[in-house]
């Protein structure tokens, strides 16, 4: 087989129904067949924080992502062999202008961040919101100061978007939540709500200052969860596993809250729990407020 400048080789031949869209219209030709190709040196560098910051985007992985992100993508790196199963999703970034190239397996593995990729890699900006943006009209927002773990981030975010949040802070020293470890245990939620990065912690106060109750989660608080109104505008405000909050973070909370953890003996067993890990204790704070904030006093209560 021929192989073009570039890495390129001449494109397989897609066997799809004639019912089926011209993928081969819309696919770049030829087969992209070396990591030394431009585009995909490009695409490589977002898989560093530097890169993502220095070209506004990030990468997505993944038919599931990929899907959510759709409608955002700019570019679009797929398999031959993932043609075959994916024709409507080309055909949606197609028509939402992405530009969408073909590579062997072997170069798709450069930009992926999994060992068995899933066949495609796409490319989508990163939405800038500044914390002033959001503020004005925010009741509840999940915040993170110091959190490192890419994956507990993209579980977060996650979380926060399906408990209602308007927005999920990341205080300057936290993890990159466009990281391809983060973005894969999003699950696309960051592409459903907006992600606040580089926030000083200084900033914190402008919370409170938009009217918002910031609480601070501690394990060794001595107020609990439940004995706080979360039915105010509330910003729950999180630290890593190791580290915890900072001081900066802790002076502008309101007030530390802890979650109660059950105490229950068993019969020849002693001890209980200690705590709560950071996602599942976001999960637990997040969706109280989601609750309370939901006005529980209107509903029904269920029959016994």
């Amino acid at each position: 087989m021929a192989i073009a400048p570039e890495g390129l080789e001449a494109p397989t031949e897609v066997d799809l129904e004639e019912s089926a869209f011209d993928v081969r219209a819309l696919v770049n030709a030829p087969v992209i067949t070396s990591a030394a190709n431009s585009s995909i040196k490009a695409a490589a560098k977002l898989a560093a924080r530097k890169g993502r910051r220095d070209e506004g985007l990030f990468l997505v992985e993944g038919p599931q992502a990929v899907s959510e992100a759709v409608d955002q993508l700019v570019e679009l790196f797929i398999t031959p062999e993932a043609v075959h199963g994916h024709v409507h999703l080309l055909r949606d970034a197609a028509d939402a202008g992405a530009r969408i190239r073909t590579v062997t397996p072997e170069v798709l593995r450069a930009l992926a961040d999994t060992v068995t990729p899933q066949g495609m890699v796409g490319v989508a900006p990163i939405r800038q919101v500044a914390l002033a943006d959001i503020l004005p009209t925010a009741r509840f927002l999940v915040v993170l100061d110091g959190v490192s773990d890419p994956g507990n981030a993209g579980t977060i975010v996650r979380t926060a978007d399906a408990a209602g949040a308007d927005a999920v802070v990341f205080v300057r020293g936290s993890v990159d939540p466009y990281n391809p470890k983060a973005v894969r245990a999003s699950t696309g939620s960051v592409f459903h709500l907006p992600l606040i990065t580089g926030v000083d912690p200084e900033e914190l106060h402008t919370i409170a200052d938009a009217g918002l109750q910031l609480l601070a989660a501690d394990v060794h608080a001595s107020v609990p969860l439940d004995e706080v109104d979360l039915s105010v505008p509330t910003a729950l405000v999180f630290g890593g596993e190791a580290a915890g909050l900072s001081s900066v973070a802790v002076e502008a909370c309101s007030v530390s809250v802890h979650i109660p953890i059950a105490t229950t003996q068993r019969d020849g067993y002693s001890g209980h729990a200690e705590s709560l890990n950071l996602a599942a204790a976001v999960a637990v704070m997040a969706y109280s407020v989601n609750s309370a904030q939901s006005h529980p006093s209107t509903k029904t209560p269920p029959t016994p």
